[in-house]
């Protein structure tokens, strides 16, 4: 069982994690799909949102609470070995994100068509070092008992094909 100090430690891994799982998606998507570029995904862009503040996590759709767990929920379902790996995932998502944001920008602006080709496929090269990260967290998230749809189970989806 973990202590508050380590729930706290869950939940806001947890909330970066998903945070900026949910800011890439659609790149992520439009990447793999060979779709245009497309920004990145702000608070309202999904249909189905999972957040996490200092005493729960939630599950919206369409702006209406459909799940909660509360500290309580999450002290009898976690383990100090899901802390360490939300911890994992919190980090190394962090750290590809840093180059995601370098490179993603920069996706189809050059004239040359190479140039464009080259990006390509250094961001597809970032979401296969990203899979293990995005895979994890949605892995994570219903493990704990959290309901998912939307771009959760469809990143998840495209990324475990690469």
């Amino acid at each position: 069982m973990l202590t508050p100090v380590e729930i706290a430690a869950v939940l806001a891994a947890t909330k970066n994690a998903v945070d900026i799982f949910d800011k890439i998606s659609g790149q992520i998507k439009s990447v793999l799909a060979k779709r245009p570029k497309e920004p990145e995904g702000g608070e309202d862009r999904w249909r189905y949102k999972v957040s996490a503040d200092d005493k729960q996590i939630t599950v919206k759709q369409d702006g209406r609470t459909i799940q909660t767990l509360s500290r309580a929920e999450l002290e009898s379902k976690l383990t100090s070995e899901n802390l360490s790996h939300i911890k994992v995932f919190e980090t190394s998502l962090q750290k590809y994100y840093k180059r995601w944001q370098q490179l993603y920008p920069k996706r189809d602006d050059s004239a040359d068509a190479l140039v464009n080709i080259k990006l390509e496929e250094q961001l597809t090269e970032q979401v296969k070092k990203m899979q293990e990260d995005l895979v994890g967290i949605v892995d994570f998230l219903q493990s704990i008992g959290v309901h998912l749809d939307d771009h959760y189970m469809e990143v998840r989806n495209l990324v475990q094909r690469l």
